[in-house]
């Protein structure tokens, strides 16, 4: 089955008052168990004028703000990627067109995997982009939460917990590319 692990990074927890800033995604085929770090990826920044957030949120990201700021200077010699919201969708669409997905109705269809990617990354991406006119994503979604749940745990355990309880070290990096692949390893270890 082929999985896109998708992983965002935003300026808040609000939809409505906050942005998207960074875009990750990695395409695995669970049924051919490459290398992660050889696994395709897409990986961009979202540009815009002014951008609204939360302190926590901004000080968290400061290395993205930075690569951000100097979009088109040196650093983007690293091949950083740079999309405002509205051409966003149709520049993933054809990533994934590039790696043997197909459009149906105009939409490529996903099996869609992260962290609680329905509940805060989706909705972002329905709301700010343009992503639903490029993408399908299908109604069930890989959490990999479920996969570490514990009879005894009061919640579903978070990308941390669920990376100790794999014996996965390392902390949780909060850029897209990095998160998403610890997706990927995640479901690997289970599945």
């Amino acid at each position: 089955m082929k999985i896109v692990s998708i992983d965002i990074e935003t300026t808040g927890l609000s939809v409505m008052e906050t942005d998207i800033i960074e875009f990750g995604a990695i395409l695995d085929d669970l049924s051919d168990r490459k290398p992660i770090n050889s696994l395709p990826s897409f990986h961009c920044y979202f540009t815009k004028d002014r951008y609204v957030g939360e302190p926590f949120a901004l000080s968290m990201h400061s290395k993205i703000f930075e690569r951000i700021a100097l979009k088109g200077e040196e650093i983007n010699r690293r091949n950083y990627h740079y999309y405002n919201a509205e051409k966003f969708g149709s520049a993933f669409k054809q990533f994934l067109l590039s790696h043997g997905y197909e459009t149906e109705r105009d939409r490529v269809t996903i099996n869609a995997a992260g962290k609680n990617f329905a509940a805060f990354d989706l909705q972002f991406l329905r709301y700010k982009t343009d992503f639903e006119k490029h993408i399908q994503v299908r109604s069930r979604i890989f959490d990999p939460g479920i996969l570490y749940l514990r009879a005894d745990d009061e919640a579903i355990p978070g990308m941390l917990e669920c990376k100790r309880r794999a014996g996965i070290t390392g902390e949780i990096q909060h850029n897209a590319i990095d998160d998403a692949k610890d997706v990927v390893a995640l479901l690997r270890y289970k599945l």
